[in-house]
């Protein structure tokens, strides 16, 4: 047995053995990815100053476009290597969320809630630290609940790291960005014109 498989079967080992934690890890690794939704909407429909809608919406843009490219790359990995995941493997890991045993390498979840994360601390947006505590949780969970391997979770924050320096690096995906934040604050001025004129 490798390494992986180990620390993997160590981690499961503990679940059913304390109700009350495997009813919050199993409720956060289904529904962990949904905080970064909510903080998404935040980013784009929260109140403020026009100077600050328009540096959270285009963070908003490019963490949408880092989740998109990333999303990518983890489906072009799977087409090429399919990682059976660990609950497939080994019998002796719970499979308690009764997840499908589709391919494990690099791990989704983590991937996208740190590629979002890396774009939170480039632009130094509030509440990073929290979403940084909730990503590393939701990694946690997702091998807890026996479905990556700890190089799954390593593999998508690699991917995260590469996918958002590119992005941010990238004039097509900074020049959407800055016009759809430009249009979307039009459309938030010619909206208070229509309601100060009823």
């Amino acid at each position: 047995m490798n390494a992986d498989l180990k620390v993997v079967r160590a981690i499961n080992g503990v679940a059913g053995k304390h109700r009350t934690m495997d009813l919050a890890l199993d409720a956060f690794t289904r529904t962990g990815h949904l905080t970064f939704v909510l903080y998404g909407l935040w980013m784009w429909f929260g109140p403020g100053k026009a100077w600050d809608k328009s540096r959270r919406r285009r963070s908003a843009m490019m963490a949408l476009f880092s989740v998109g490219l990333a999303s990518c790359v983890s489906m072009l990995i799977g087409k090429i290597w399919s990682r059976k995941r660990p609950f497939v493997r080994d019998w002796k890991i719970w499979n308690f969320t009764g997840h499908k045993a589709n391919a494990s390498f690099p791990s989704n979840h983590t991937m996208n809630s740190f590629v979002i994360v890396m774009q939170l601390y480039r632009d130094k947006m509030p509440g990073r630290h929290i979403m940084a505590v909730m990503a590393s949780l939701l990694a946690f969970s997702r091998m807890f609940a026996g479905l990556h391997y700890p190089t799954d979770l390593l593999g998508g924050i690699g991917i995260a790291g590469l996918v958002n320096a590119a992005v941010n690096r990238s004039f097509v995906a900074r020049g959407i960005a800055h016009v759809t934040v430009w249009i979307s604050l039009l459309l938030d001025k010619i909206v208070a014109i229509i309601r100060k004129a009823r």
